[in-house]
């Protein structure tokens, strides 16, 4: 028609060049046209291949994105798939929310991206169970400080039993880091002063062997891992380099080289663990910390983050029973946003008191009852009624105190008596 608009390219995830005309087309009002071209030449590789393990649904999904900001890759996952999205991002000042407005007067899109603000290493996701099919946690966990396992746990928490974790990060061991080492280079990230995004540093960088065991560990289904290379060789050098790493050298290591991880992993029908590998955690720290996931603990299976002080090795016997030993005293935490009544022990082989307590940090220990017992070679149960004294949402503490110690199977919680 006389006088109408052309219209906008089209283009497909297969499309590099249609893909990066799409994202440069988008205005904001600080936005600095020279430094966007080159944050999307150097980015479009990393996020097709972030979208390649996407699953396109065939109904309309629901999806979290972890670390929004600056949105290059929920656009393509708002245009290229059938999913609705939920927004995150951590601020430095405190806020609770944060909103971005992106223009392309090109396409006619106009986004209003509102992401709620929290910290994913402490803080309770905002979202009930299950309430998401996908997952996206892409160039983030390199970023943690502290407590990725945090993570995990409520990254299981809210996706729905088969629903979908897509994980990226660079590789630790990389080529560009060896030759960095070789030439007395320092391969740590520096300091991110002036930053408004909270974590824009990298903390601690992954192995592909460390990033699948960390996701399995922790109660998903690893279906995919891989390392891969984003960009080709510059050069004939840096071409013999990396044929020299990933044939000769990870033949005899088993190890990966190429530039960066990627992982989808599904959320299976399993209660949460919280592993603490002890390659990413010093054990002897882990003593003091807790962080229970929910009401019941099975010793051997998901007692990481359940147990502190005074427990041995897991053990096992022929049939596959698994269980810890406690020591004069041991302690487990556990953790429900509902009514409790009574507490279960299985145990064998030890005599004294089982306790149960609130002692959350920063409030008044209460006793809420205990129960002494004295159990033989055979398992046995042992209930501890609660007293009406309990709080839904506090921590129970399940104190052992046993002079010569005894073998622990389960810790359950329930709600009836």
């Amino acid at each position: 028609m006389p006088g109408s608009s052309a219209a906008p390219p089209g283009f497909s995830e297969h499309d590099p060049a249609g893909l990066a005309h799409y994202l440069l087309s988008f205005r904001w009002p600080w936005r600095d046209r020279d430094a966007e071209c080159q944050a999307v030449d150097d980015g479009l590789p990393l996020w097709r291949q972030i979208l390649a393990l996407v699953p396109q649904p065939a109904a309309r999904g629901r999806a979290l994105e972890i670390g929004s900001p600056p949105f290059h890759v929920t656009l393509l996952l708002q245009r290229l798939r059938n999913y609705d999205m939920t927004l995150t991002a951590y601020a430095t000042d405190g806020r609770t929310h944060m909103s971005h407005e992106l223009d392309s007067p090109e396409y006619g899109e106009h986004y209003t991206f509102r992401c709620t603000c929290f910290d994913i290493e402490r803080d309770p996701f905002p979202y009930p169970d299950g309430a998401f099919d996908l997952v996206i946690w892409c160039e983030v966990i390199e970023h943690l400080t502290e407590n990725p396992v945090h993570a995990l746990g409520e990254i299981h928490r809210v996706l729905r039993p088969g629903g979908q974790l897509v994980v990226s990060t660079p590789n630790v061991t990389r080529c560009g880091n060896i030759t960095g080492l070789l030439r007395g280079r320092n391969i740590y990230d520096p300091y991110h002063l002036g930053t408004p995004l909270g974590g824009s540093r990298h903390s601690r960088e992954y192995t592909l062997r460390e990033l699948r065991d960390l996701v399995a560990g922790c109660g998903f289904s690893v279906e995919r891992a891989e390392a891969r290379d984003l960009t080709p060789p510059a050069g004939v050098a840096q071409r013999l380099f990396r044929t020299f790493m990933y044939r000769m050298v990870a033949s005899l290591t088993g190890a990966t080289y190429q530039a960066h991880l990627f992982l989808r992993a599904v959320r299976t029908t399993a209660q949460p663990r919280a592993h603490f590998p002890p390659w990413l955690f010093a054990p002897a720290h882990l003593m003091l910390h807790s962080a229970p996931l929910g009401t019941r603990v099975v010793m051997g299976e998901n007692d990481g983050g359940h147990t502190t002080f005074g427990w041995d090795a897991v053990r096992s016997d022929p049939s596959g029973v698994r269980w810890r030993r406690a020591a004069d005293t041991a302690d487990v935490y556990l953790l429900s946003a509902g009514p409790l009544r009574r507490v279960t022990v299985t145990l064998a082989r030890g005599r004294g008191e089982v306790q149960v307590w609130h002692d959350s940090p920063g409030e008044p220990a209460v006793l809420l009852s205990s129960t002494a017992f004295e159990a033989g070679d055979e398992w046995c149960d042992v209930d501890v009624r609660l007293s009406t004294d309990y709080e839904p949402g506090r921590r129970l503490h399940v104190r052992f105190d046993v002079p010569g110690g005894v073998d622990v199977r389960t810790v359950a919680a329930h709600q009836s008596i």
